[in-house]
């Protein structure tokens, strides 16, 4: 039998019946249950999140070359899965599909690895790419409000975009009792600028009244984490 994460050879306990449904009420059977199933009870704090944004320095040359190779790629791949994004996007694993994209690939590994050592002060922690993917914008499309949890980092390089197109709206409002009072945060969007954020972010495109290329990607950790000192440095820094 495999161990479980405190290493024991029991099964763990720690299963459906312990905790019952996610968000719904406990069933007939449940409550007549001796053993009955745990409750969390869920409170919410205020706390700033980073956003991180800049231009990349020789993006002209270099969305010139982004913008041939998405157009080839949409051509090779003219079908979009199901989505939040509601514009023609390919696939999850593009800059594995494709080896086209991997000059913005690096290029956002190095902007990950600053953010790390410059803002987190996490000197021995590198990043990985876990996904990425390309999408094409026409009037009126969008994307549903999401987030990229449980990814560590995600973000969006704008390859093609015009004046007008709709900007990326972090953390609408939500009338649902716990994001009525949201102060959104807008980005919008310009050719070469490259944006990142904690992956627990929730955003969204509103329809769009213009053209919109861009890619986007999900970082997750490859290597280190922050030492103990790195990360008192860190939130001294920061706090």
């Amino acid at each position: 039998m495999e161990s479980n994460i405190w290493k024991t050879n029991k099964e763990s306990v720690f299963n459906e019946r312990t905790f019952g449904e996610w968000g719904n009420k406990s069933s007939t059977e449940e409550q007549v249950n001796i053993s009955k199933p745990s409750e969390f009870k869920i409170d919410y704090v205020s706390k700033p999140m980073p956003i991180f944004s800049t231009i990349i320095q020789d993006h002209v040359e270099l969305n010139k070359y982004l913008k041939e190779v998405i157009l080839e790629h949409r051509q090779n791949n003219p079908t979009s899965t199901e989505s939040n994004v509601k514009a023609w996007h390919s696939s999850w694993m593009t800059h594995n599909d494709n080896p086209k994209f991997q000059p913005l690939v690096d290029r956002v590994l190095d902007a990950c690895n600053f953010v790390s050592k410059g803002f987190f002060q996490c000197q021995s922690t590198e990043y990985m790419m876990f996904n990425l993917w390309a999408m094409m914008y026409e009037e009126s499309e969008h994307t549903l409000r999401h987030s990229h949890f449980p990814c560590d980092l995600s973000g969006c390089y704008y390859v093609d975009v015009e004046p007008d197109c709709a900007p990326i709206i972090f953390e609408p409002v939500l009338k649902d009792g716990v994001h009525d009072n949201n102060q959104p945060f807008i980005i919008q969007p310009k050719n070469g600028l490259l944006a990142l954020w904690p992956g627990i972010l929730h955003h969204e495109v509103k329809p769009t009244n213009s053209k919109r290329m861009c890619i986007s990607f999900n970082m997750d950790k490859s290597r280190g984490y922050c030492s103990r000192d790195e990360w008192i440095k860190g939130e001294q820094n920061n706090g």
